[in-house]
């Protein structure tokens, strides 16, 4: 499995985590995320309490939504019908796999973010800390994804084994052009 496919899987762990809880019992987390200084009288209804419930529960659809657009649109599980004769290679990420772990790098950064500025405000609740943890993980390893693990069919010299498709730009390597000499 290449890097992108373990991306795609990890975030689809990481979001569907989140979302089975909030698919299943709804009221548990509200209750655990209430800030006890809020004032709880009789204006919280049954309509806020089913209210919360829809916005949960369509929370963690969405979460798992975006976990399988993820592994779909990155290549990690592949749609089409083409079956593979022994000896042949699994297939390369889809061209959509850069776009998709980059917006799904940006979703985690925002979300660590977010994360990371309601567990200060809150007074430091845990569920703040680990949603940060976790979303700051797999943002860190999304940039690493697109700088690092993108295109395997680099341009490598046979001679010298330099990648040809870096440039000179701005700064040129006098060393190895001294070497050529």
């Amino acid at each position: 499995m290449d890097s992108v496919s373990t991306y795609s899987v990890a975030s689809l762990a990481w979001l569907a985590a989140q979302a089975v809880p909030l698919i299943i019992w709804p009221s548990l987390v509200s209750t655990l995320l209430r800030v006890d200084g809020l004032p709880q009288g009789p204006e919280y209804s049954v309509a806020n309490a089913s209210l919360e419930q829809y916005f949960a529960r369509s929370l963690g659809l969405a979460q798992l939504a975006i976990g399988g657009l993820l592994l779909v649109m990155s290549g990690a599980l592949p749609l089409d019908s083409i079956s593979e004769t022994p000896g042949t290679t699994a297939a390369a990420p889809t061209p959509s796999a850069s776009a998709v772990v980059l917006v799904s790098a940006l979703y985690h950064a925002a979300t660590a973010s977010y994360s990371y500025s309601r567990y200060h405000t809150s007074g430091g609740q845990t569920a703040c800390l680990f949603g940060c943890l976790g979303s700051s993980v797999l943002a860190t390893y999304g940039l690493w994804v697109l700088m690092f693990a993108g295109d395997k069919n680099k341009r490598v010299s046979r001679r010298t084994g330099a990648d040809k498709s870096t440039s000179g730009w701005p700064f040129r390597n006098v060393e190895a052009d001294r070497k050529r000499r």
